[in-house]
């Protein structure tokens, strides 16, 4: 005998929606703080290699960042909705 299914549907609490724009704001913050201290040390040290590497980090943290700002955005615009 086959067994029988719960309900399956579409059940969004605000809860959730919370927990996910919580999340969003703490990993760009996160992200942020990241990308200036990259910047910062890209900006003091002298050595070739140490110029690069923070370069680098700095380009990623940034490019992190605004990608999770965009998310931000789109989850504070959906929770109007």
């Amino acid at each position: 005998m086959a067994k029988k299914r719960g309900k399956s549907g579409n059940t969004r609490n605000s809860q959730s929606r919370g927990n996910r724009i919580a999340i969003a704001w703490k990993n760009f913050l996160l992200f942020l703080v990241l990308f200036l201290v990259s910047f910062m040390l890209y900006n003091i040290s002298t050595s070739a290699l140490f110029l690069n590497l923070f370069g680098l980090l700095s380009i990623l943290f940034a490019f992190i960042s605004f990608a999770l700002l965009i998310v931000l955005i789109v989850f504070l615009i959906l929770k109007r909705k």
